[in-house]
C-alpha cells in the first residue's frame, strides 16, 4: 500500500516538485494550498507524513504542526517543516511544536526523499 503525503505549501511550483520527486517513491500525495486546508484534511486522508511550508496563508506551517502534534488523533503523524531559502527557519519555535525535521527550498530531490524516509 501507498505511504501517504500530505503537502501544505502555497506555491503550486513547489506542489508539483514534490509530486515529480515523490512519483517514482510511490507516494499518494494530497496538496493543500494553507494550512486550514491541510487541518480539515487530515481526518479524511491519514498521512503518513506531513510536509508544511512555515509560509503560508491562514495558517503557517508551525501553527500547523502544532495542532497535529496537540491532537491525540494525528500526534503521531511526523511533520517535516518547509523553509523558503530567504525565510529564516525558527529553530527554538519549530522544536517547541513539535516538528520532527525541516528542509529549505529549493532542496535536492534526494535530500526530501532521506527527510521523509527517515521520519517515517
Amino acid at each position: 500500500m501507498a505511504r501517504k503525503l500530505l503537502l501544505a505549501d502555497d506555491s503550486i511550483t513547489i506542489q508539483k516538485v514534490v509530486e515529480l520527486v515523490l512519483a517514482e517513491e510511490g507516494y499518494d500525495i494530497k496538496a493543500t494550498g494553507n494550512g486550514e486546508d491541510a487541518l480539515s484534511s487530515l481526518s479524511t486522508f491519514k498521512p503518513d507524513v506531513v510536509l508544511a511550508d512555515i509560509d503560508m496563508p491562514k495558517m503557517n506551517g508551525y501553527q500547523l504542526c502544532e495542532r497535529i502534534k496537540t491532537n491525540p488523533a494525528t500526534k503521531n503523524i511526523p511533520v517535516i517543516l518547509l523553509a523558503g531559502a530567504f525565510e529564516p527557519l525558527d529553530d527554538e519555535l519549530a522544536r517547541n511544536v513539535g516538528a520532527e525535521d525541516f528542509i529549505v527550498k529549493p532542496f535536492e530531490s534526494q535530500e526530501l526523499i532521506d527527510k521523509i524516509n527517515t521520519v517515517l
